[in-house]
């Protein structure tokens, strides 16, 4: 969700939008091409999502000539989050975008982590880098009005680390707190020293269990965790408030990687049981020779299938079992294989085309959250469901059935760009094409040189038929950040290979039952 004070829709990924998909009933309808027929109903327990036995998997042989476009591709990013912040501040933390100082902690958990990268690949001193880090972390600790409960308002203040009175929304977010997490555990294991010291003590502090719920109006919401908490007085953030009524019940990234790190907490008293991981709803569908997918039935956004794996190392973690859990209703999934499926829906769907939208093709593909002409979009494609017999309604999936939003065709680089983890050829190939882009005057229509300072790829564009082209103008922290961190895991697994490291980490996933596979 792009962090800046304006009347401009937010991001599901982070709280605002999905406030509103919680709410909504449906999308527009798109006409589709023929489809392939249902496949037969099985019993859940029969369903299972695991790739095949010769599936490449990450880290992927790229050509020289790719490696040195990917290095461009990820110091552009990195660009962004080294310098974007200094003008607002000397903490140096990230904007939420360009156009705005306002800070999201979601960025800054992008920013943590991509911090590593930029050590790892020479372009900044690690010295340099941990400063950064420490710096950012004391401020997120000494100021006691950006909590509650140990866990963090979406928005900051990028010099005191405290509520700015812009803010979009003043609310403690769950999943913003959950990405700025992930990266604090990253950076932790990374830098070591007071890093790690700051870094573990704020995780530790973060009582996950306060935003459980067990008393939601609706019966099938109750025990899930909240999308957030809000303050009653903005003048008292930390005081009195109330829990949000909307929940992480489905199983898309976000939902698993709020409730993962729930489970891992330190603290047994601010721990979510380890069931909970489990007891998320997994709608499934399918589309062509995709095979089973298990899908986010409120939104279609390809990010909604690869913010977690930035951190989550699924492709060493095969098939998990909600049964041993005493779950039921719920298939087994692998879920890279997962998302590799909903990777090859949006390259299938976009190249069908069905509206023949002008900027959609073979390589300009993945619909997701960015910037559009009109401010700001959540498009979204789904496959067609399957049915779940024995399943309850609402409590094992949800009684809704979402259509496919094309929007206006726009499309963000860091969609199909974050695909590399998945199918790296396709996603080279559309990185590629953004880059090929051509303005007017025969100069970039999208890319920002970062030898000389630019930050890469606009965050979106739109190619409509007789009209001048669209570009966003801003660069936005939450798609820098997973292009940045997916390029590298499926490059080195550099990310995965940190956030794995933690303790905190291993210790959720053997209460969770995962372990790693040959």
């Amino acid at each position: 969700m792009p962090a800046h004070a304006s009347s401009r829709p937010a991001r599901c990924a982070t709280l605002g939008v999905a406030l509103a998909l919680s709410a909504a009933v449906g999308c527009a309808k798109e006409p589709l091409p023929p489809r392939a027929d249902p496949a037969a109903p099985l019993a859940l327990s029969q369903v299972v999502i695991q790739r095949a036995p010769d599936a490449k998997v990450p880290p992927f042989r790229f050509t020289p000539e790719d490696e040195a476009f990917l290095d461009e591709v990820q110091r552009g990013c990195f660009n962004f989050f080294w310098n974007a912040g200094l003008p607002n501040s000397d903490l140096g933390m990230v904007p939420d975008r360009t156009s705005k100082p306002t800070v999201s902690i979601a960025g800054v958990g992008f920013q943590l982590s991509a911090l590593c990268v930029g050590v790892e690949r020479g372009w900044v001193a690690r010295d340099d880098a941990f400063e950064r880090a420490r710096r950012i972390l004391t401020a997120l600790r000494d100021n006691p009005n950006n909590k509650k409960a140990g866990l963090f308002f979406h928005y900051i203040h990028p010099q005191s680390a405290g509520q700015p009175s812009e803010a979009y929304e003043h609310v403690v977010s769950t999943i913003d707190s959950a990405l700025l997490f992930a990266g604090i555990l990253t950076a932790s294991q990374y830098f070591g020293g007071e890093v790690r010291s700051i870094g573990d003590a704020l995780f530790a502090d973060a009582n996950w269990k306060f935003f459980v719920d067990d008393h939601a109006e609706k019966p099938w919401e109750r025990g899930y965790i909240s999308l957030g908490w809000k303050p009653d007085k903005l003048s008292d953030p930390a005081g009195d408030g109330k829990i949000l009524p909307y929940y992480w019940a489905d199983c898309g990234d976000e939902h698993r990687l709020v409730t993962f790190l729930a489970v891992a907490a330190p603290r047994e008293d601010h721990r979510a049981d380890p069931a909970l991981y489990y007891k998320l709803r997994r709608q499934i569908g399918h589309y062509q020779d995709t095979g089973p997918i298990v899908y986010f039935p409120w939104s279609g956004a390809l990010f909604v299938s690869f913010f977690a794996h930035c951190w989550i190392d699924y492709r060493t973690l095969g098939t998990d079992d909600p049964a041993a859990f005493n779950v039921p209703h719920r298939p087994r999934v692998d879920f890279w294989e997962n998302a590799r499926r909903t990777v090859r829906l949006h390259q299938l769907k976009c190249e069908a085309n069905p509206r023949r939208l002008p900027t959609l093709g073979v390589n300009a593909w993945g619909l997701s959250a960015s910037d559009v002409a009109s401010g700001y979009a959540v498009p979204g494609l789904f496959p067609d469901p399957l049915p779940m017999p024995g399943a309850r309604p609402q409590y094992d999936y949800p009684v809704f059935t979402a259509t496919d939003n094309f929007g206006d065709g726009t499309l963000a680089p860091y969609a199909a760009g974050s695909a590399i983890m998945f199918d790296p050829d396709r996603a080279v190939a559309a990185l590629r094409h953004y880059r090929a882009l051509k303005a007017a005057d025969g100069s970039p229509l999208l890319w920002s040189d970062p030898s000389r300072g630019g930050y890469g790829f606009r965050d979106a564009y739109n190619l409509p038929a007789g009209a001048k082209p669209w570009v966003a103008e801003d660069y936005v922290a939450i798609d820098q950040g997973p292009l940045l961190l997916a390029i590298e895991n499926a490059r080195t697994g550099l990310l995965w290979n940190l956030f794995h490291g933690h303790e905190a980490v291993r210790q959720g996933l053997l209460r969770l039952g995962l372990e790693k596979v040959p």
